[in-house]
């Protein structure tokens, strides 16, 4: 199934298994775009806006540190 930026979800688990010792902290937007668009399964042309990529940051952080 290819991913899209509404499936931000997914996405962020997918980012936590490809990337898992990503630093999270103070990533720019341009660096989370270019590393969901890195992903095999990503497959949308469109521009995500803003909340969506916190949607997706949002969801890394809490799978990437789960204790936290």
């Amino acid at each position: 199934m290819a991913l899209q930026w509404k499936d931000y979800c997914e996405i962020a688990d997918a980012l936590n298994e490809a990337y898992p010792d990503m630093a999270l902290t103070d990533m720019p937007d341009e660096e989370l775009i270019r590393l969901v668009k890195s992903l095999p399964d990503f497959d949308d042309a469109g521009d995500p806006d803003e909340t969506v990529l916190s949607a997706i940051w949002n969801r890394w952080v809490y799978v990437a540190y789960p204790e936290g």
